[in-house]
C-alpha cells in the first residue's frame, strides 16, 4: 500500500507521542499507535503487531540515555517475570488468532482505548511520584494484615527513600523466598504477557512497578532496566505474531515497512531527546493532552468501524 502525505505526517506525529510516553517511565504507546494503524489498514492484528514493533524500536532508543548513565541493572532473578510474561504473550496471540475475539477487537479495542484515554486524562502521565504512590498503595493493601500501623509508616518511609535513591543498593519490599513474592510475580508476569500479546503493549510501566516493588530497584535503575526487559518482551511477541500468523492466518501479513518506518522516525527522534528534558515537563498537562488525543482517536476508529 502507498501512504498519502497526510498519513505520513500523522504517523510521524503519533510516533513522537509514543517517544514522549515511553520516556516517562516506559509507558507503552499502544493508545495512539493502534487506532491510527487500524484506521489506515482496517486490520486489528496488523495494528497490534505494528504497535509491538514500534514499542520495541522506541524502547531501544529511550534506553540509550539510561545505558550511557549506567542506570540499569540486569539480574538473573528478574528474568523470572519475563519468562512468565512470554507464556502469557504466546497464549494471548494464540487466542486472538484462533477465536472470534480477533474480529471482536475491531470495536472492543477502540472502546478500551477511549476508556484508557479518559483514565490518563484524569490521572495524568505516569511519573516517579505516581509510581511511588502506586507502590505504597499496593504494598499497604497486601501487607495490611501482617503489619501494624507503625510498621506500615516505617515501610512507607523505606519505599519513599528507595524510589528516590540514586545509588546501587537494591533492597526489595518482599522477601524473595516468601510465597507472596512468587504469587505477585506470577500475577504481574501473566498480566504483562497478556497485555503484550493481546493489546500490543510493552507494559514498561508495569515492569518498572514490579522492579521497584518486588525487587527493590531505585526508580532510575528500574526505568532503565524495564526498558531493556521490555525490548526482549517485544522481540518475542513480534516473533509470535509472525510465526503463528503463518500457521493460523496463512497469506495475512503482520508487518508493514512504510507504517513502521514513519512511526519510528517520530518515536526515535523524540525518545533520544526526551530523557534530557523529561523532568521539565508537566505530567498533568501532558496527561490531559495525551488522554484527549487517545479518546479522539478511539472515537474516530470506532465510528469508522461501524460505518464500514
Amino acid at each position: 500500500m502507498t501512504l498519502e502525505i497526510y498519513q505520513i505526517v500523522l504517523l510521524i506525529c503519533v510516533g513522537g507521542l509514543v517517544g514522549i510516553s515511553m520516556s516517562f517511565v516506559g509507558q507503552t504507546g499502544q493508545g495512539v499507535v493502534i487506532p491510527v494503524v487500524l484506521l489506515i489498514t482496517g486490520d486489528v492484528l496488523l495494528a497490534i503487531a505494528v504497535s509491538v514493533l514500534n514499542d520495541l524500536i522506541t524502547a531501544a532508543a529511550a534506553s540509550i540515555g539510561y545505558i550511557r548513565k549506567r542506570q540499569y541493572f540486569l539480574r538473573k532473578d528478574t528474568f523470572l517475570i519475563i519468562l512468565i510474561a512470554l507464556g502469557g504473550s504466546l497464549l494471548g496471540v494464540i487466542v486472538l488468532m484462533t477465536t472470534p475475539l480477533g474480529s471482536v477487537f475491531g470495536w472492543a479495542l477502540p472502546a478500551f482505548l477511549i476508556i484508557l484515554g479518559f483514565g490518563i486524562f484524569r490521572a495524568g502521565f505516569p511519573t516517579s511520584e505516581s509510581l511511588k504512590k502506586t507502590v505504597l498503595k499496593l504494598t499497604k493493601r497486601i501487607m495490611k494484615n501482617k503489619y501494624d500501623e507503625a510498621k506500615l509508616v516505617e515501610l512507607e518511609q523505606q519505599i519513599s527513600e528507595q524510589v528516590d535513591a540514586d545509588h546501587d543498593e537494591i533492597r526489595g519490599v518482599f522477601d524473595q523466598s516468601s510465597r507472596i513474592f512468587y504469587i505477585l510475580a506470577l500475577i504481574f508476569g501473566t498480566y504483562v504477557g497478556i497485555n503484550s500479546g493481546m493489546f500490543g503493549a510493552n507494559s514498561g510501566f508495569i515492569i518498572t512497578l514490579i522492579l521497584v516493588m518486588l525487587y527493590g530497584y531505585p526508580l532510575k535503575k528500574g526505568v532503565g532496566t524495564a526498558l531493556l526487559l521490555s525490548i526482549s518482551m517485544c522481540v518475542f511477541t513480534f516473533i509470535f505474531y509472525q510465526v503463528l500468523g503463518g500457521v493460523f492466518k496463512p497469506g495475512q501479513s503482520f508487518f508493514n515497512l512504510e507504517i513502521t518506518l514513519f512511526l519510528a522516525i517520530g518515536s526515535v527522534v523524540v525518545a533520544l531527546v526526551m530523557p534530557l528534558y523529561i523532568q521539565k515537563l508537566s505530567a498533568k498537562t501532558m496527561g490531559k493532552a495525551m488522554g484527549i488525543i487517545i479518546m479522539i482517536l478511539g472515537l474516530v476508529c470506532l465510528t469508522f468501524f461501524f460505518i464500514s
